[in-house]
């Protein structure tokens, strides 16, 4: 019986290792990268000007984030071998969910020391990073979303009125542990765990788990129903996204029609649900809950400004989270079990390499644009419930709203662009049916990464600034010929393979060299002009990540198809 234990353990560890090294290297190279690259345009800044406070509650919903998608990848991939183990529900239950606080308890306590040996004093736990109240709330929330994930496999709309009112009340004890005196006095941090918090923290985990328990043992005996309600309304909904109409079958008029639907329905689908509208309520909840502290009549401690930029920043923090959950979930849509071969169906569909690549690069961007629709909806959400707050007073400030519009058009350019480059590039390599590739680029990203972050920083140490200056000039310049190279060498092969026609080589052409004569006109007009060779390497590596799916997918399609 403990070797079974130990059997749910480590097969649910052996999915999540990876994911989990991948989110630490995200958590803590992101900002690394973020504060290198403003210390390289701006110089270098007075660290007593920085206040990590400020950034306390965007670490915490990344983080979160991060980490419940590392374990719910590895429960997506071990949960039906478990299922069939000749053990209790009771015990598999408990084993899955003592498993994943376990690793959400190691990848918090590593993420936050690689933040302390980084960017922190040696006063940080005391001052301004509190790490104990957030993780046993982590630690609850973990428990309790397995009882409403478990529970859930019976759906009823009480049932989901219900978590849904858990989760909120929940979510407003967090944020009141950051307001001991009030909501209307500023934001301390949790510094100090009481022994009232720490027991209603644990009997709600107990709580959790008995419910967990009995609920999965309903999955496992086949006990567990949707209400009528519900069947119904998912049949309608089904019908809707899927364009059957139940009066009449609806017969495609060509193959590539049924072959796009199948498609669809089968993985773009379930991606849309996650990577679009659950991350659009997740931005729309971390938004609201930053206009709790707002204070119009206050404007000497609220600036609108810094509000807007905070939704903003944890629009396109939650926008690069989704995208990677999208390419997760689609990674695995062309290949079989074992990641040996394409899926049969498409393989050996009745179509060229040229149509099937067409129909499934379709398909990924229709699932890609419709996630950045419904995560920006989620940020025009966010505004209107603000100005429900706070009413119409904010158009009386003294802020220039002309900067808000401004600032919120390049936010949302530059997310709408990640969530592209991110998504498209990366389920590009993802598509090849190589796992090697995949390996290979990211190590060779990480480890260059590293190598980059380490050398520049015992140059400043040892007083070379200009070899640091030459260094970074002679790395950002071979990274992006390189880049610019492959994207060429990717338009060249597709095109000889009739993988894609001339008229998108040349459409992306045209457009590329219309954005850089557009680039050098508008520099030429500006009296204090960046530096010349960064803008234009800068804007020609970003056509390039933009434009290379148009090209890589297609390869990667092919090379899969006849491998």
């Amino acid at each position: 019986m403990t070797h079974l234990l130990f059997v749910i353990s480590k097969t649910y560890t052996k999915r999540a290792w990876l994911a989990a090294v991948l989110a630490v290297c995200l958590l803590v190279l992101g900002p690394l990268s973020f504060r290198e690259l403003i210390s390289f345009l701006e110089g270098p800044a007075d660290s007593s000007s920085v206040k990590p406070f400020s950034f306390h509650f965007a670490f915490l919903a990344t983080s979160w984030v991060t980490f419940i998608a590392v374990c719910l990848h590895a429960l997506h991939g071990s949960q039906l071998m478990i299922r069939g183990l000749p053990l209790s529900s009771a015990r598999i239950a408990s084993g899955l969910m003592f498993s994943t606080v376990g690793i959400v308890v190691l990848l918090s306590l590593v993420t936050n020391g690689l933040y302390r040996l980084v960017f922190f004093d040696e006063h940080w736990l005391a001052d301004y990073w509190p790490v104990l109240g957030p993780l046993l709330f982590l630690c609850t929330l973990v428990m309790v979303g397995y009882h409403c994930f478990w529970s859930m496999h019976a759906p009823g709309f009480l049932k989901l009125a219900g978590w849904m009112t858990a989760f909120s009340l929940l979510f407003l004890w967090f944020v009141s542990r950051y307001n001991p005196h009030g909501f209307t006095k500023g934001i301390v941090p949790w510094s100090h765990v009481t022994l009232t918090e720490f027991v209603t923290l644990q009997l709600i985990s107990v709580v959790a788990w008995l419910g967990g328990v009995r609920a999965y043992s309903k999955i496992r005996n086949g006990a567990a129903t949707p209400s009528p309600q519900w069947d119904q309304a998912q049949f309608w909904l089904t019908a809707v996204l899927t364009g059957a109409v139940p009066e009449r079958m609806s017969v495609p008029r060509s193959r590539r029609m049924t072959l796009a639907r199948m498609h669809w329905s089968g993985s773009c689908q379930r991606a849309v649900i996650v990577g679009g509208m659950l991350f659009g309520v997740a931005v729309l909840i971390v938004n609201l809950a930053a206009t709790s502290t707002y204070d119009a009549s206050s404007p000497e401690l609220n600036n609108l400004l810094e509000l807007s930029g905070t939704f903003q920043a944890s629009t396109l923090v939650l926008s690069g989270i989704a995208a990677i959950g999208i390419v997760i979930m689609l990674a695995g849509s062309l290949v079989g079990t074992g990641n040996t071969e394409m899926n049969r169906f498409l393989a050996m569909t009745p179509l060229s390499d040229r149509e099937l690549s067409a129909t499934l690069f379709a398909n990924m961007a229709k699932t890609l644009l419709v996630s950045m629709f419904l995560i920006q909806l989620g940020l025009l959400l966010s505004y209107v419930g603000f100005l429900m707050i706070q009413g119409t007073t904010i158009f009386y400030s003294t802020y220039d709203l002309n900067d808000c519009v401004r600032q919120n058009l390049i936010y949302t350019s530059v997310t709408i662009m990640g969530f592209w480059i991110i998504a498209a590039n990366f389920l590009s390599f993802c598509w090849t049916g190589r796992q090697w590739v995949c390996n290979m680029i990211v190590g060779v990203m990480v480890v260059g990464f590293i190598a980059f972050m380490v050398t520049g920083q015992m140059l400043r140490a040892s007083g070379y600034y200009q070899a640091l200056e030459l260094f970074e000039r002679i790395v950002v310049s071979v990274v992006s010929l390189v880049l610019i190279s492959a994207t060429i060498g990717a338009y060249l092969d597709a095109g000889k393979r009739s993988l894609i026609s001339n008229r998108t080589c040349y459409a992306a052409l045209l457009f590329c060299i219309s954005g850089l004569v557009l680039f050098e006109l508008w520099l030429s007009q500006q009296p204090s002009a960046p530096d010349h060779w960064i803008g234009f390497l800068g804007l020609s590596v970003l056509f390039a990540l933009i434009f290379a799916p148009f090209a890589t997918i297609p390869l990667a399609i092919s090379w899969n198809r006849h491998r």
